[in-house]
């Protein structure tokens, strides 16, 4: 058809443009220039082969409500983290440990990226790549110590299976923040937490 696969590939990055989530946060990608307003959080990014732009409603919706929830010092966990956009922006706003975990490796590798490029400190930044919800010894890891705030940007069915186990990876009065859900479904789901 003429077009190469490499244009084909990098063809997406042209509609891909700053993003600003809430009052604070803007989800910018690298190859994009961007002058930070005072008082804004840039989350640089480049998602490369794993899920998440920032694009998608969900993700700025929760992008929000960290914005709401983030006061400094908090322990975040991050389930289903992809290119790590929530987890990168919570730290970015003062959480002080971060955990970001997927079952993709391509996602924690690119996760991984994507925080080295926006400078964070990987000794409160921690990816881990295990399916919380099968995997019993890596949901008794993850869940052996609690957070302040528990993150779960996924598809609608994987929220329902992981509330039960998401009381039991928050402090006393921690908050979760889970986004995803088709509005069609809304009721079975709202039950279903």
């Amino acid at each position: 058809c003429g077009v190469s696969e490499e244009d084909w590939a990098d063809s997406w990055k042209k509609y891909y443009k700053p993003i600003k989530t809430g009052k604070r946060v803007v989800i910018v990608p690298v190859w994009e220039k961007y002058d930070a307003a005072p008082g804004e959080v840039t989350v640089l990014m480049d998602p490369g082969m794993a899920f998440g732009t920032g694009t998608h409603e969900t993700t700025r919706l929760c992008a929000a409500m960290l914005e709401k929830y983030i006061h400094g010092g908090e322990s975040v966990l991050d389930v289903g983290c992809g290119s790590g956009i929530l987890s990168i922006a919570a730290s970015l706003m003062g959480a002080k440990e971060t955990y970001a975990i997927d079952i993709d490796p391509v996602a924690a590798r690119v996760a991984a990226e994507n925080a080295e490029l926006n400078g964070i400190d990987m000794s409160g930044y921690f990816i881990r790549i295990g399916d919380i919800l099968s995997d019993e010894k890596f949901r008794d890891d993850i869940s052996g110590r609690r957070y302040d705030i528990v993150l779960a940007n996924i598809v609608a069915n994987v929220i329902i299976a992981f509330a039960p186990v998401s009381t039991k990876l928050m402090k006393p009065g921690g908050k979760l923040i889970v986004n995803g859900i088709i509005a069609g479904w809304v009721e079975e789901r709202v039950g279903a937490l």
